[in-house]
């Protein structure tokens, strides 16, 4: 359902509930007056959304697909804020099987802008894994920083530590070194 649609959903029940009160038919107007604070709440607060939220703390990933899978057209249904939790759900969702697909959807949540400091973490995380695996060490360590500093309830601690001591073994950023194993012709 289009945030439209729920804004025509609203203005019908709160204007019949208007009519029950000049019909003095106080009791039906109380309810629909109360009815009509549900689809305001949905505006905000996207179904769809608070149900994958509910999924992933269960650790519910296919429950999680199935939700963000209703939300056909993010730009008709959402609202600027709950596109980038959006985006920030899929990209947790497609972090485990593809991390170039993942990167892109939290990017997008990031440009639309998350509201906390442990999702932005999460997320500059996720980009920071996705720069070391297309060879981008720099770039990399730095997002690794940004998402530490925004870490401040220390939830990615332990792997930002893993990734710093992964990124210490392998030697991404000497691309011009030469093999010390090839033979030199003279």
């Amino acid at each position: 359902m289009s945030k439209y649609s729920k804004i025509v959903l609203f203005l019908f029940i709160f204007l019949g509930s208007i009519f029950s009160f000049f019909q003095k038919n106080y009791l039906y107007g109380c309810i629909l007056l109360l009815l009509s604070i549900i689809p305001i709440f949905l505006i905000f607060r996207n179904e769809f959304l608070l149900l994958a939220f509910l999924k992933i703390q269960k650790k519910d990933m296919k429950g999680l697909k199935k939700y963000l899978e209703y939300v056909k057209n993010p730009k008709l249904q959402l609202t600027k804020n709950q596109m980038a939790y959006y985006y920030f759900l899929n990209g947790i969702l497609y972090s485990e099987n593809n991390i170039f697909q993942s990167e892109n959807y939290m990017q997008k949540a990031l440009d639309l802008g998350l509201k906390f400091k442990p999702n932005i973490a999460i997320a500059k995380f996720n980009l920071a894994i996705a720069s070391l695996s297309k060879g981008n060490k720099k770039r990399a360590e730095c997002l690794l920083l940004e998402a530490q500093k925004m870490d401040i309830s220390g939830l990615l601690h332990d792997q930002i530590q893993i990734i710093k001591i992964q990124m210490k073994k392998i030697n991404i950023g000497n691309i011009n070194r030469p093999n010390p194993y090839v033979r030199k012709k003279f």
